[in-house]
């Protein structure tokens, strides 16, 4: 007879389906290393903040069965798409880690949103990567090595890089540069990284996409300091030395709305930030606060005519994306879908 498990045990962490980047490099399927590329057209998915349990910090109420019913839905359009990878840009689940100098958590609640949010993935087909980036929610605010090591330990790396089809793609952990008070060594480890990387870089044979969960500005390059946003004094030098080495995409979360904007450097290069709404529970603005931080949240909603993802097309000559709500999916039909990627 199969024992009765105790109410107060926690459930096992399920296996992933995803591949764990390991050594700084994500290699699964068609994604790895620039040999393994072949330059053609191809589509990608991002899906942002799917945060599992957000909505109970404004509802009150427990439980993050919404959420999870919106990833289901998120996993059945990347089966039915088809997409080359789908990537997850941050703020997997809500409660933070309790390695955080500071921060009073509840490790047996993150335990059970992450146990959940691998759970529902595993729905994803196999042959479809599953790519996915550490956010505040993941880390830590102010994140430190035991915080990133608690994500790496079940996520795989913090930063790393690939290739899909010819393109490069960089992804970093920008709570790295949003707070680096008790991360000074693995910023600068980060840093390096990322200045090999584009040192290696060949914009005139290859365009690179870059991936973070917080957004380096919200509309305007010149934008002021916020909450939602990246260091202006950091951020335009940054933005500067990314569009000199090829890099035209920046795609993002946090903001849980859709924002971005196109960045242009003194000779005309152009990187377009795109920053995604989220999977789940999506912010309302507040008009009387500041957009950019937190008093420019007004409340909270979600749903399937709210909540969504992005299609993003790679061509040859340039880059499309459209974001879709999940009953904008739900009412194209596959050949639809499939004419218009």
């Amino acid at each position: 007879m199969k024992r009765a498990r105790p109410e107060d045990e926690l459930p096992p962490i399920p296996t992933e389906r995803f591949t764990r980047a390991s050594g700084r490099r994500f290699r699964c399927g068609n994604l790895g290393c620039r040999e393994h590329s072949e330059p053609r057209p191809f589509h990608f998915m991002v899906l942002a903040d799917t945060q599992l349990g957000m909505e109970s910090a404004f509802t009150g109420q427990t439980g993050w069965d919404k959420e999870l019913e919106l990833m289901r839905l998120a996993a059945a359009e990347v089966n039915r798409l088809r997409p080359a990878f789908a990537i997850v840009c941050g703020d997997l689940v809500n409660e933070y880690p309790t390695e955080e100098v500071g921060r009073i958590a509840d490790e047996d609640l993150r335990r059970r949103q992450v146990a959940d949010f691998k759970e529902v993935f595993s729905l994803i087909d196999e042959d479809i990567p599953l790519v996915c980036i550490c956010g505040n929610h993941d880390i830590g605010d102010r994140p430190n090595a035991a915080s990133i090591r608690s994500y790496t330990d079940h996520f795989g790396d913090d930063y790393f890089s690939f290739w899909c089809h010819g393109i490069r793609c960089l992804v970093v952990n920008s709570q790295l540069w949003k707070d680096d008070s008790d991360a000074k060594e693995e910023r600068k480890a980060m840093d390096r990284w990322l200045e090999a990387e584009l040192e290696d870089a060949s914009p005139d044979a290859h365009r690179t996409l870059l991936f973070s969960h917080v957004p380096p500005y919200i509309h305007d390059a010149d934008e002021g300091d916020e909450y939602f946003n990246i260091a202006r004094s950091f951020r335009l030098d940054l933005l500067a030395r990314l569009a000199k080495k090829g890099v035209v995409g920046w795609f993002c979360g946090h903001f849980h709305r859709n924002a971005g904007g196109k960045y242009r450097d003194p000779d005309g290069r152009e990187l377009e930030v795109v920053v995604t709404a989220a999977i789940g529970t999506n912010i309302t603005d507040n008009p009387s606060g500041n957009i950019l931080g937190k008093s420019g949240i007004g409340g909270h909603a979600i749903g399937e005519d709210i909540s969504g993802l992005r299609i993003v097309k790679v061509l040859p000559d340039r880059i499309e994306h459209q974001w879709k709500t999940f009953t904008e999916l739900k009412a194209m039909s596959h050949d639809d879908a499939q004419a218009r990627l």
